[in-house]
């Protein structure tokens, strides 16, 4: 499958702020994933392919919870084209 893209927004115990640090550890885990991204104010947006997104996700869940989160709401958009996209084709638009 061709690269995608996935604009991540996580929302620990339904807080956008102050999260007591849960975002943060979150944002580290993308960050140790290796997977190209860019941190924005509402959303985190992350390029690979779908099975590493996928597990992206289920990894900052669970870095979300034991982090001391009870709940965690996750919005998730996802771009796919059959040639691909990248971080740079979304900034060209």
């Amino acid at each position: 499958m061709a690269t995608m893209l996935a604009g991540i927004q996580l929302i620990p115990n339904g807080k956008e702020d102050h999260t007591g640090g849960i975002a943060n550890k979150v944002i580290d885990v993308i960050e140790q994933s290796g997977l190209r991204h860019r941190v924005g104010p509402l959303e985190t947006v992350v390029e690979g392919e779908f099975d590493s997104l996928m597990a992206l996700l289920r990894d900052v869940h669970q870095q979300a919870i034991q982090a001391g989160a009870e709940e965690v709401l996750t919005n998730v958009k996802m771009h796919y084209r059959t040639s691909g996209v990248s971080l740079e084709d979304k900034q060209s638009t």
